[in-house]
């Protein structure tokens, strides 16, 4: 899997529209009659803490998890994840921009099938890259819940602590969703991302 600069956290709060963008007309769908407003000058990634270099499809992956918020109340809706048509859709403008990107700065890039170094050319992606692209996708979305799984209960490891002992009645209500569940809560969320962990570990062992 290819290897780069990545955000590592793109998330709603994290992306902002410029302010000429006209927000009651954008076409959710993304139909083909869209307008083309959304681009380099009408959008910008903010919030960069989380920066690193890692494997680009764990940005991708992520990004898709964040589509399923839990960022108000610590309970993600994993059926907002986006749809398979939809994932292939963002894969083959997002190969298109980094060859567009690659052949500007006269680099060569990794190929994402053989794992080799390959020339960089303009042309679309093929179906063989996009469907290799999404089965990384589908791995790294695995990396993504467990990672901010583990981070919600090490944020929250001092939340559940008095006087020096481990409050766990408090624990356990908390992550049974006991206490006020329109306010967020770091264990409840690690909770959450680390139970759907498990749930892609298992549909790729099945997978196999």
């Amino acid at each position: 899997a290819p290897i780069e600069f990545c955000h590592n956290d793109v998330n709603a709060a994290n992306v902002l529209l410029h302010s000429s963008i006209n927000k009651s007309n954008i076409n959710i769908n993304n139909s083909d009659d869209d307008d083309n407003s959304f681009n380099k000058e009408s959008v910008a990634i903010i919030d960069y803490e989380y920066g690193s270099i890692n494997y680009t499809m764990y940005d991708v992956a992520n990004f898709e998890c964040e589509h399923c918020g839990g960022n108000d109340n610590g309970v993600p809706n994993f059926e907002l994840l986006p749809g398979e048509e939809r994932q292939r859709r963002f894969l083959e403008e997002y190969v298109r921009e980094r060859n567009e990107m690659r052949m500007f700065n006269g680099s060569r890039g990794e190929d994402a099938v053989t794992g080799g170094t390959t020339t960089c050319t303009s042309a679309p992606a093929t179906e063989k890259e996009v469907s290799e692209l999404c089965s990384q996708v589908r791995l790294f979305r695995m990396a993504s819940n467990l990672y901010w799984g583990i981070w919600g209960i090490l944020q929250a490891a001092g939340e559940v602590v008095a006087d020096g002992s481990f409050a766990r009645e408090d624990a356990m209500s908390r992550l049974e969703g006991e206490v006020d569940l329109d306010k967020w809560d770091n264990l409840r969320y690690g909770k959450n991302r680390l139970e759907r962990y498990r749930v892609c570990k298992e549909r790729m062992v099945l997978a196999k």
